[in-house]
């Protein structure tokens, strides 16, 4: 459920600015065509783009290379119910439940809105009468009554139009038929549907009425290749504004009368690329900060000094290319100490830690952090956490306290396949930690181990396992 809220509240971040950004700098300009689109992928963007896993080096070095000192594996979560918890018949009306319920009632109506309206354009098409085709494939209809002109799919459906003369029933016409043509019946059934799964976020609705209006600019833009652009804002400015009642259709009688004629004075401007240009950077930010919060998550659940004890020092292990030493690195939060070979250490930094003057081959020969052949499960990730799944509990008396959270486990996967080093990174309770532990001892040779110059070598692991209660 955290997940998924998450998820949410990410796509409406993403679709919120997306929304500004056309609306403070695209919304006047009139290149249509790159607006269209815009608008057309603005919500797949949103839905997409919290989905990928962006590659952590987007990131700056020093935002992540003093905490991901391992390699992470992939969470693990450990559910049980809450002693006394209610049967799970009972909670069908949780807040999970009530939600989803909320969402899919709201969904329905609004697909049942679609439905009908495609209902009633086939009821007036059978009401009306055949007129001619034009244009190759584009069937003209006289509509009875006093139905509003509209364009949907490949027909034009025109009203009785008494008040208006042979020339200005010309120009309606040309206007619908560069609806047909423009294709635009497929934009509003598109949006249509996205408005459906999306009905909770109102940057939909705002993206839907955009594209409404980018669409009569480009149908204006087409008749005034034909026919004079004052003649035709002319006709625009004498039409009745009124409300209709078929929103999937593409009418010449729309409320947005007077933004069209704003657009119609800007026909002979030629259109800039300055600011559709700066899209590249907005996306550039958004995945630069999808790829920190995916660092910052990763280095979370490293646990931080307490107050009221030192910090301790965090050995780095760097890769060794042939012709160079290893520096291991202390980082401290007063200063950083750098051994390097035949140099004596400056008086100003702080006393180095034991550990660090050690020269035996122990102290060199640290784990590593990333080799070019990991080391792995029998049987790969998925085999590993299905061995989790079936051999690790969760403490009765952790379930009796409600105890619930993350443990990070660390381990050392030796160069003959054996786990060593394993410790507790990020504590819950004893017996959370003990239970933790104790798994992560049983899957010892049951690895293969990493291999770095064709040799195995010793690497290590994090392993995140969050307990949780229902």
């Amino acid at each position: 459920m955290e997940l998924t809220i998450s998820y949410l509240l990410k796509t409406a971040i993403v679709l919120l600015v997306l929304y500004l950004f056309y609306y403070a700098l695209l919304r006047n300009q009139n290149n249509f065509s790159f607006n269209r689109l815009y608008l057309l992928a603005a919500p797949l963007v949103a839905v997409v783009l919290p989905l990928i896993k962006w590659p952590v080096v987007l990131a700056p070095e020093s935002a992540v290379s003093g905490v991901l000192q391992t390699i992470q594996l992939t969470e693990v979560t450990v559910t049980a119910y809450r002693p006394g918890a209610a049967p799970a018949t009972a909670s069908f009306f949780s807040p999970t439940t009530i939600a989803i319920s909320v969402y899919i009632i709201g969904a329905l109506i609004v697909l049942l809105k679609l439905v009908r309206q495609l209902w009633q354009v086939r009821q007036i098409r059978a009401k009306a009468t055949v007129s001619k085709a034009i244009a190759g494939d584009v069937q003209v209809y006289q509509l009875p009554g006093h139905y509003p002109t509209f364009a949907f799919g490949k027909a034009v459906y025109l009203s009785k139009q008494e008040h208006l003369n042979a020339a200005d029933q010309e120009k309606i016409l040309a206007h619908e038929v560069a609806h047909v043509q423009l294709r635009h019946t497929w934009d509003v059934l598109y949006f249509e549907l996205l408005s459906a799964f999306l009905w909770l976020n109102p940057i939909v609705w705002l993206l839907k009425q955009e594209l409404r209006d980018v669409h009569e600019y480009q149908a204006d833009a087409k008749v005034i290749h034909t026919y004079r652009a004052q003649e035709y804002s002319a006709l625009l400015s004498r039409e009745v504004l009124q409300q209709m009642g078929l929103p999937v259709g593409s009418y010449f009688q729309k409320p947005q009368v007077l933004k069209r004629l704003y657009m119609l004075q800007q026909s002979g401007k030629q259109a800039g690329w300055l600011r559709p240009l700066l899209i590249l950077p907005l996306l550039g930010g958004l995945l630069f900060t999808f790829s920190l919060q995916q660092a910052g998550a990763q280095t979370s659940i490293f646990p931080s000094s307490e107050p009221d004890k030192p910090q301790q020092a965090v050995l780095k292990k760097t890769p060794v290319l042939p012709d160079q030493e290893e520096e291991p690195v202390q980082e401290q939060t007063v200063a950083t100490a750098r051994i390097e070979k035949n140099l004596q250490p400056d008086p100003a930094l702080p006393a180095l830690p034991a550990e660090l003057k050690d020269e035996s081959p122990t102290a060199k020969e640290r784990p590593y952090t990333y080799v070019e052949q990991m080391p792995q499960f029998e049987g790969g990730e998925t085999e590993m956490l299905k061995y989790l799944a079936k051999n690790i509990r969760y403490p009765k008396d952790a379930q009796e306290d409600g105890v619930e959270g993350l443990v990070v486990v660390s381990f050392t996967v030796e160069d003959d396949g054996a786990l060593k080093d394993i410790e507790v990174l990020k504590s819950l309770s004893e017996s959370i930690d003990t239970e933790a532990v104790r798994v992560v001892e049983k899957m010892s040779d049951r690895w293969s181990p990493g291999m770095q110059n064709g040799k195995p070598v010793r690497v290590k692991y994090t392993l995140p396992v969050r307990f949780a209660l229902k």
